[in-house]
């Protein structure tokens, strides 16, 4: 066994290389192609990890040649197979959420309407790109089979959860700016629209009652 769990981001490095041998290039390449939208940090460390799951024995590597030029290419090892099976055997963590236009409307009352109409337009909008991102990737691999076509029964599943995640968010998006139309700014509100307030927050109150503790 390795000294160290390797991270999310050394599990997925183990899952593509326990498919094929990639150089580190084609590594980050694969890693960039919608992994980011669902764990950001594989793209901010994914060279830093190939060392790591080197001296910890989960990856070889060999030097391939094509003409003068020498890459790096990396293979998985018995116990990084045996690292990546155990892990998918534990218990899963609970999702996180990495949204920078949600902690900026938490904080809208420090700003103008107008900034807070300005970020659930941007975010609807960055939303809609990831989610025809999806799409194609959807497309691309009902028709081809994908880069890994051994995996696309998986692919899928993971890619319909991606669409809908952005569904929601424009959805949302959408919702939130209808609810702004009577406001006269991003203070205020929490005084004056008490009645808007709770008819916003009664689903949340309700599911809670039907699941949770109904004297509320």
């Amino acid at each position: 066994m390795p000294d160290r769990e390797p991270s999310i981001t050394g599990y997925l490095t183990l899952g593509l290389l326990a498919g094929r041998d990639w150089s580190a290039y084609q590594l980050a390449e694969q890693l960039g192609r919608g992994v980011a939208e669902l764990w950001p940090s594989a793209d901010r460390g994914r060279y830093a990890v190939l060392t790591r799951l080197r001296d910890e024995g989960l990856v070889d590597t060999r030097q391939e040649h094509t003409g003068k030029r020498a890459r790096t290419i990396y293979s998985i090892t018995p116990e990084g197979r045996e690292a990546l099976t155990r892990w998918l055997s534990t218990p899963v963590r609970p999702p996180s959420l990495e949204f920078e236009g949600m902690v900026r409307v938490l904080l809208s009352d420090q700003g103008s309407l107008d900034d807070l109409r300005r970020t659930l337009a941007q975010t609807r909008e960055q939303a809609r790109a990831n989610r025809d991102m999806f799409a194609r990737y959807a497309a691309f691999i009902s028709e081809t089979g994908g880069t890994f076509p051994e995996r696309r029964h998986l692919f899928a599943l993971a890619n319909t959860f991606m669409i809908g995640h952005y569904d929601h968010v424009i959805a949302w998006a959408d919702w939130a700016a209808q609810q702004l139309d009577t406001w006269p700014d991003t203070v205020t509100p929490a005084t004056t629209h008490q009645a808007q307030v709770r008819e916003m927050l009664a689903p949340g109150r309700e599911a809670w009652q039907a699941n949770g503790d109904p004297s509320l």
